[in-house]
């Protein structure tokens, strides 16, 4: 337990110290991170509301809580991957020079995230509490997000030491979470072609179980079977990357 708190502490301060790094010279600093997703969810939900208005369509197809739920799920988990995969790169000089290895600071996306989303949430439940309420379970997704973090963890242990590897795979691993976020039902209803485009997406599941925490009404669009498959090559990739990488990317740092 004392070598697990000390752990955390150590975690606590290198997350403190890629934050002051993230934010120097910046006015507003971690404030900037509230205000940039509070503004995408608000110009994605206006855009895509005008778009749906002006087609005619009836409001049963565009929902708020639907898109802000959806918005809410993916944004800290879309900066988490971003972040995760060039942070082994970014501290190269610290990983070198301390005797902390790189484990510790793969940590360091993944505790961002949780902060992101619980300061992103804050102001999306109040809004959707006064716009129709909240089921009691919305609770259980301040638990469900950690563990849909650990997945997208368990994929950065492999990203992160091949960014090393390949210098910088940075405009790739952007340029995929483009697809995941479209390849998504965020700003639509899955049904027909979209429906079967968002099998196989690795992210579905998870998106349909927070949805059901939060939605008043909500049924489950997906079988959890089906993220089976993804699990399992997470979990390959995660213990592929600590066996046979982790001595070639000593070399690369």
């Amino acid at each position: 337990m004392r070598s697990w708190i000390d752990t955390l502490g150590i975690i606590f301060i290198l997350v403190k110290r890629d934050y002051a790094l993230q934010f120097a010279g910046s006015f507003l600093g971690i404030t900037w991170m509230l205000i940039q997703n509070l503004s995408m969810i608000l110009i994605y939900t206006l855009v895509f509301g005008l778009l749906q208005t002006r087609a005619g369509a009836h409001s049963a197809n565009f929902s708020l809580p639907y898109v802000f739920s959806g918005l809410l799920f993916y944004f800290p988990l879309q900066e988490m991957l971003i972040r995760g995969c060039s942070i082994l790169s970014d501290n190269r000089k610290l990983i070198k020079r301390s005797a902390l290895g790189m484990e510790i600071f793969l940590w360091i996306p993944y505790f961002q995230m949780l902060v992101h989303f619980l300061i992103t949430s804050l102001p999306v439940f109040l809004y959707l509490y006064w716009l129709q309420g909240l089921k009691a379970t919305f609770l259980l997704s301040y638990l469900f997000i950690p563990l849909a973090g650990l997945f997208i963890h368990s994929l950065l242990h492999y990203l992160a030491r091949i960014n090393v590897i390949l210098k910088d795979i940075s405009p790739l691993v952007r340029l995929a979470s483009q697809f995941l976020f479209w390849g998504l039902p965020i700003l639509y209803y899955p049904s027909g072609i979209l429906k079967d485009l968002n099998r196989i997406n690795p992210l579905n599941v998870p998106l349909d179980i927070f949805r059901l925490l939060v939605i008043k009404g909500y049924q489950l669009q997906f079988s959890w079977l089906q993220w089976t498959p993804f699990l399992l090559i997470a979990l390959m990739l995660f213990f592929l990357s600590r066996r046979r990488l982790n001595s070639v990317i000593l070399d690369h740092l």
